[in-house]
């Protein structure tokens, strides 16, 4: 099975390759430092999240690239950064335009929602009848399946557009073909991806909740509160590493097994 060759190649290709578990490492302390600064001073922890957000919208397509390309290299034998930057800058405008569609499908199925509640809210408000909200319910329903499948056929555009060489929207294309032949595969992935984005998050969240002291509004720091900030900081860094590191090799290993096991990249490395 896809999913099972997948994983087995995930412990090799991160032995062999550290700098990657490195680089998440990194992720999770920048992430861990914008919120126990949030902790320390809202009002600085809310400019530096505005910050980051900016930053996470422009530079999450350079990212993306590098990182699916040091993947899928590791699993063929040793990545450098060299890797990371060069497929992050020649790859930029494709991801940067394929997120965007996806932005603008996703909104536009949450406008359809918002207005469909709104609507129904309206019938109810004004003829005293749950005819209006069952439709607004059906409506909100089909709008939820929507974004689902959309979601669960476009999964696969950033592999098909670094490892594959493919435009923005043939990216799209290619991916929802690419699931379209393997559902069952593609539906194992999800789940198991879905399993490890939620324990990523939920020791995260646990960590905050045990670890981190309540806001200040003053910007003054209880001397008792910072081993729970370094303990909610060192976990955090900690599990981002292990299960983004873990997740993102997975998830090229797996689109190569469902891909036939080549990539034009892995052709032009001539392996």
């Amino acid at each position: 099975m896809a999913v099972g060759k997948a994983l087995q190649s995930v412990p090799t290709a991160l032995a062999r390759n550290p700098l990657i578990v490195a680089l998440f490492a990194v992720f999770g302390l920048v992430q861990s430092v914008q919120v126990v600064t949030q902790q320390l001073s809202p009002i600085v922890g809310l400019a530096l999240s505005a910050l980051t957000i900016l930053l996470y919208v422009l530079g999450m397509p350079f990212v993306q690239g590098g990182l699916i390309a040091m993947a899928d290299e590791s699993l063929r034998g040793r990545t450098t950064l060299g890797t990371f930057l060069r497929a992050g800058k020649s790859n930029y405008l494709s991801l940067f335009g394929a997120t965007l569609i996806v932005f603008l499908v996703n909104a536009l199925i949450g406008i359809a929602v918002v207005a469909a509640v709104l609507t129904g809210a309206v019938s109810l408000a004004a003829v005293e009848s749950g005819s209006g909200l069952l439709v607004a319910g059906a409506v909100a329903l089909l709008a939820a399946v929507l974004y689902l499948a959309f979601s669960f056929f476009v999964q696969f555009y950033g592999q098909e557009i670094v490892l594959n060489d493919a435009s923005a929207v043939a990216g799209l294309k290619g991916s929802a073909s690419l699931v379209r032949r393997n559902l069952l595969s593609a539906a194992g992935y999800l789940v198991v991806s879905f399993v490890g984005g939620g324990a990523l998050g939920a020791v995260i969240g646990v960590a905050s909740t045990l670890l981190l002291p309540q806001p200040s509004l003053h910007g003054t720091l209880n001397q008792a509160a910072v081993p729970g900030l370094v303990g909610y900081i060192v976990v955090t860094v900690l599990v981002t590493a292990l299960l983004g590191s873990i997740l993102l090799v997975f998830s090229v290993a797996f689109y190569r097994e469902i891909h036939g096991g080549r990539s034009r990249t892995s052709e032009a490395a001539g392996v």
